[in-house]
């Protein structure tokens, strides 16, 4: 279990000491992400994200900060969530303090120099076009829209092209005070360290960090009740499709019971989608599933990409799983299979100490403590055939199901999909 401590400005420390390991892992985690984002100003929240890569009061360069942790052999990078924003380092433990100096100084002292925004403005718009052009992003983000509309759940986290394209640099030197505080910040470090060393750099390095109060998130919208179908017509090879679902959030108690779902139909090649769809049917090569889980509700995808002819046989078998999960539930070895993978894949993450860190941080913010492993453990361990075909047939017995396309389809092909939504 980690050490958790909180400075007198408000920010928590969390230090799991690994002897064992050759390596530290430090992550800055930001309680803030893209649905605090207004919708004139979507694609904040990662527009920042990448500012603070490009230049802070000791290291005024781009070049400076990266050399400082690849030098030394060292991995540095960040991630935009809709709820979260974590920047990272991994280093030998013998370069935590260095680690932690460039942590440091980009979430308390990043210069936002206004020649270096506008270079990279045009970066975060190449990369929105990047996925535009890549179908089997742009298909996910297809889906979003059609199941949340215009809330940011229902965006991607770069925002759009016009948003971004007119952001103001004081709006985002607004959202970055907003959100960039003590009262948002979690500190997690995993590795080759002890705690009484650890806690105290970290204090007198964030020392500066002002205090403040966690913004407000724009509530999640109820989804739509009725099915609804979303396509767009691209002259490609391949066809690709989401099939949405209802999901859960973090606090459900059903959640665990999802994943074992969520596992079951889609996670990897022993899932029913991948035998049913992929080797019984060779409709498709890539189809899985995923859960994405937040703080008031969820959302449950299954993706594939297929030839073109074969859309609709993949649709309607892949609704036909669905629901044979829902009327007969899992078999026991099912559910001792399921059981076993979620296990594993857990145990398996504790390898790395990036994984780790950022598993207690994540904890830490949803939950205000660290559940052990041994207790999630425990949880998967009880998990029943019932708790299963409850969480079936609450979310998938729904008629709330949406469908993205994307492929070499005309408008008279929308009509035939959304009547086979409707059986």
């Amino acid at each position: 279990m980690p050490y958790l401590h909180t400075t007198r400005n408000g920010i928590r420390i969390l230090v799991e000491e690994l002897p064992h390991t050759h390596s530290i892992a430090i992550g800055c985690f930001i309680d803030i992400g893209a649905r605090y984002e207004t919708a004139e100003i979507a694609g904040a929240a990662h527009f920042i994200e990448h500012m603070l890569f490009k230049g802070t009061g000791a290291y005024p360069t781009a070049h400076a900060i990266s050399l400082a942790i690849e030098g030394v052999g060292g991995y540095l990078n960040a991630s935009t969530g809709y709820e979260t924003t974590a920047f990272y380092a991994k280093v030998a433990a013998i370069h935590f303090n260095r680690a932690l100096h460039v942590l440091s100084e980009m979430v308390q002292r990043p210069l936002f120099e206004a020649h270096e925004l506008e270079k990279e403005r045009r970066v975060i718009i190449e990369e929105i076009r990047g996925i535009q052009d890549n179908p089997t992003e742009l298909v996910h983000e297809l889906l979003q829209q059609t199941m949340w509309g215009d809330h940011p759940f229902g965006r991607d986290i770069a925002g759009r092209i016009d948003t971004v394209s007119a952001i103001a640099r004081h709006e985002l030197l607004q959202f970055f005070a907003q959100g960039y505080h003590a009262g948002t910040l979690v500190i997690s470090v995993a590795g080759n360290i002890r705690a009484e060393q650890a806690i105290p750099a970290i204090e007198q390095a964030f020392a500066d960090v002002p205090a403040g109060q966690r913004p407000i998130a724009l509530p999640a919208p109820s989804l739509p009740i009725e099915h609804r179908l979303n396509l767009l017509p691209r002259d490609i090879e391949q066809g690709n499709f989401c099939l949405g679902l209802p999901g859960v959030s973090y606090h459900d108690p059903d959640r665990r019971a999802v994943q074992a779902l969520d596992a079951l139909l889609g996670g990897g090649m022993s899932s029913r989608l991948f035998q049913t769809i992929r080797e019984e049917h060779g409709l498709s090569y890539n189809i899985g599933s995923y859960h994405n889980e937040f703080a008031d509700t969820g959302m449950w995808v299954i993706y594939a990409g297929v030839e073109p002819d074969a859309l609709r046989d993949a649709v309607a078998m892949t609704r036909a799983i669905i629901r044979d999960v829902v009327e007969h539930g899992p078999t026991d070895q099912e559910l001792t299979t399921v059981k076993e993978q979620l296990k594993g894949s857990l145990l398996l993450s504790l390898e790395d100490t990036w994984a780790i860190a950022s598993r207690n941080a994540t904890s830490l913010l949803r939950y205000q403590t660290v559940p052990s492993v041994e207790q999630i453990i425990a949880e998967i361990d009880a998990l029943t055939l019932a708790d299963l075909q409850r969480a079936a047939h609450r979310l998938l017995s729904t008629n709330q199901q949406w469908l993205a396309v994307v492929g070499p389809y005309a408008e008279d092909d929308e009509a035939d999909l959304q009547a086979l939504l409707e059986e």
